[in-house]
């Protein structure tokens, strides 16, 4: 079997507050929350957040990877982000056939938003 990227984990450090946002931004419920790491599963992929305190673990929190989301109207999802008073770090741009901006999250965690345009 070839190798395969089946899960992402982000570093947090309030559980709560980031499976709140992830749940708004998927419109999903967290697939299961843990203080220790909470899962939100997908058709292929996994996205986990952890809390590497609850192991007393030393980790940097933010922009430890960023996470690439496709949305069917980014326009939609720009201002979702604003409401939510997340930083835009690179604002919204066209690039080749890609509408795309990149904000942080509610754990200063980048993560970047893409439409695919024609």
């Amino acid at each position: 079997m070839k190798p395969q990227i089946k899960a992402i984990y982000l570093s947090v450090k309030n559980m709560k507050r980031a499976v709140e946002f992830y749940e708004e931004i998927f419109d999903i419920k967290v697939s299961l929350f843990d203080k220790r790491m909470s899962s939100f599963n997908f058709e292929n992929i996994s996205l986990l957040l952890f809390d590497p305190e609850i192991d007393g673990e030393k980790c940097l929190i933010g922009n430890n990877i960023v996470p690439n989301i496709e949305v069917d109207d980014i326009n939609k999802m720009f201002q979702f982000i604003k409401t939510k008073k997340c930083e835009v770090v690179m604002p919204l741009k066209k690039i080749n056939e890609y509408l795309i901006f990149q904000a942080k999250d509610t754990e200063n965690n980048i993560i970047e938003f893409y439409q695919v345009k024609n």
